[in-house]
């Protein structure tokens, strides 16, 4: 909660979206993260896909989205049954923190 409420409150206001809706949904999916599985240092927050789901929106309407989803879905299902998280030991922490910190410069240049 320390994490994930202010990050959804600077990424609402970065998305122009209104912040008290994000806290709500914020709550929420971190309720339903935690009730359905993952760990205690996971951090479930959806509004951080809020730029992807509305740039998907604008160019490709709602029903790209749903396909867009749909085949993500299939994807994770097909990586999952051919074991694909193994691979994960072969990513190093360098690419880990670049990333995030890739992430990080995107919000506040946002």
């Amino acid at each position: 909660a320390i994490i994930a409420l202010p990050l959804s409150i600077a990424l609402a206001i970065a998305s122009r979206v209104n912040p008290k809706q994000d806290l709500y949904t914020a709550v929420v999916v971190g309720f339903f993260i935690s009730f359905l599985g993952g760990s205690r240092v996971q951090i479930g927050e959806p509004i951080a896909f809020f730029v992807i789901i509305y740039g998907s929106i604008a160019q490709y309407g709602l029903s790209g989205l749903t396909v867009a989803t749909f085949l993500a879905g299939l994807m994770l299902i097909g990586m999952g049954l051919l074991y694909f998280d193994d691979l994960i030991k072969f990513i190093s922490k360098t690419i880990t923190v670049g990333f995030t910190l890739g992430i990080d410069v995107g919000i506040i240049a946002g």
